[in-house]
């Protein structure tokens, strides 16, 4: 039986290794964006080509779906469209991840959000900007 303990043994440190090694990439990873630090730490710095995740405006006229309940359109390297409803507005919110570095082109994607209810009469505002957002009639199938 005492063969087998120094295998379990190294079998063990080489777990914990691994999991400092882990730990250690990751606080690098994160300290290079800045995040998951304190809410005064400095914005990311993309690399160059790239770009960090984040909340961005939204780029220009907003598509609505012939039902009214889907706000969407095209964006470069695509993205997440988040939205929050009021009974005057529609607060949207386009979210987009991280690209590494020396990235030359990726593909136009159709984003959208489904509301609750259908837009109607209400304003679409982007949550970055603050500005509000020109709706359009839709091209595609809603």
């Amino acid at each position: 039986m005492r063969a087998a303990e120094p295998q379990r043994s190294g079998a063990r440190l080489s777990r914990v290794r691994r999991t400092v090694v882990f730990l250690v990439l990751l606080a690098a990873v994160l300290s290079g964006c800045r995040v998951g630090g304190s809410r005064h730490a400095s914005a990311c710095v993309p690399p160059a080509g790239g770009r960090c995740a984040a909340d961005v405006a939204w780029p220009g006229p907003i598509e609505l779906s012939a039902d009214g309940r889907r706000l969407h359109g095209i964006v470069l390297c695509g993205g997440t469209l988040h939205a929050s409803e009021s009974a005057d507005r529609v607060t949207i919110r386009l979210h987009v991840g991280a690209l590494g570095a020396g990235v030359m082109s990726c593909a136009r994607v159709d984003v959208g959000v489904s509301l609750a209810a259908p837009l109607g009469s209400r304003t679409v505002v982007d949550a970055v900007s603050g500005h509000d957002v020109r709706v359009v009639g839709s091209t595609l199938p809603g």
